[in-house]
């Protein structure tokens, strides 16, 4: 009978090691990156961009992006943390949402974390009101250190 006893007890000791380890695997294996800011807010005016989540990668990108929203009387990159990137080291995230008929919308970068396949993006709509009648589109960019994986968008 103590035999039995020690047995069903050391099986039962197995599968909860066995069940700690995979879920110590599971955290272990998804890194949060952290971002720097470079720019949050609306669009308005005549600087829209088509809808996107994009995670740009070399500076041709970027000055493409810049030249979309940029117009000659119209600067929304000037308000950016910066445009200068050095895309040998860092990597832009860029999420710009529809264009609604009016203000009090966001769209947020919540998280960003590696795993060993790729890059994950967690994006929120934080805010979806009515609150003026202008134009609006909103946006977040972020910069991360250059991680050669593809990234997705949640």
């Amino acid at each position: 009978m103590k035999k039995h006893l020690l047995l069903l007890l050391c099986s039962i000791l197995l599968i909860l090691t066995s069940c700690r380890d995979n879920n110590d695997e599971n955290i272990e294996s998804k890194n949060q990156i952290n971002f720097q800011l470079i720019g949050k807010g609306n669009l308005m005016g005549s600087s829209y961009a088509p809808p996107q989540n994009t995670a740009i990668t070399n500076s041709t990108q970027w000055n493409n992006f810049l030249n979309q929203i940029d117009s000659s009387n119209n600067h929304p990159s000037s308000t950016f943390t910066e445009t200068n990137i050095d895309f040998n080291q860092f990597m832009v995230i860029l999420v710009v949402d529809s264009v609604y008929p009016n203000g009090g919308h966001s769209v947020d970068i919540m998280t960003i974390d590696e795993n060993s396949q790729n890059i994950e993006v967690d994006v929120e709509k934080l805010l979806q009101g009515d609150v003026t009648t202008v134009i609006t589109q909103p946006y977040h960019i972020v910069k991360i250190p250059k991680i050669l994986k593809p990234v997705i968008f949640n």
